[in-house]
């Protein structure tokens, strides 16, 4: 009978040891799955998506008006504008014009009126040579009107402008500075 009851006593031992044993591999197996999978930062209150390296390009009557290339977009549902960081935008222009090439720091995107505001740094430069720097700068997309409300500095060929806000219609180049104007002219003597 001792016999019986140490067998027993031996048999229940192995069962619980086991038992804990399959329970500890249970809990190790569950919680490295759970380390493995990283969880995604959750997306700001105003945002519905974000992707990284996008790129838009807008087309009218099949004729190419603009690419623009972005590090990052984050698109608002509410507003309908798509928040950009690293802007690169390059305005379509003809063969007497040329592209027009800005670059930005941010923007926004209005996805109704395509409309582009830049911020933070911005610069254009065109093939012809001319450039421009100013702080902010708007896109408007019905008209190709290139704005800026602030100071510009602005470079074409044998001269230098600068002065307080802008309007450059990109298609023709026009440009309107409209206060505070200073302008330089260097002679084309010697080129």
């Amino acid at each position: 009978m001792i016999c019986m009851n140490k067998i027993r006593l031996l048999l229940a031992v192995i069962i619980v040891l086991a038992g804990v044993s399959l329970v500890t591999t249970i809990a190790l197996k569950v919680s490295s799955d759970k380390r493995q999978l990283p969880v995604p930062p959750g997306l700001p209150g105003n945002v519905d998506v974000s992707l990284q390296k996008i790129h838009f390009t807008e087309t009218r009557d099949g004729v190419k008006k603009w690419d623009l290339v972005a590090d990052k977009a984050e698109y608002d549902k509410v507003r309908d504008t798509t928040h950009l960081t690293g802007i690169r935008m390059v305005v379509t222009g003809d063969q007497q014009t040329g592209d027009i090439t800005l670059t930005a720091d941010r923007a926004d995107y209005d996805n109704k009126s395509r409309d582009v505001k830049l911020a933070g740094r911005v610069k254009a430069k065109s093939a012809s040579g001319m450039e421009f720097s100013s702080a902010t700068a708007d896109y408007v997309a019905a008209s190709g009107l290139l704005r800026t409300p602030d100071r510009i500095r602005y470079a074409d060929k044998n001269m230098t402008l600068e002065g307080v806000g802008m309007e450059m219609v990109t298609g023709t180049r026009n440009l309107k500075v409209l206060r505070d104007v200073t302008a330089s002219i260097r002679s084309g003597a010697g080129k």
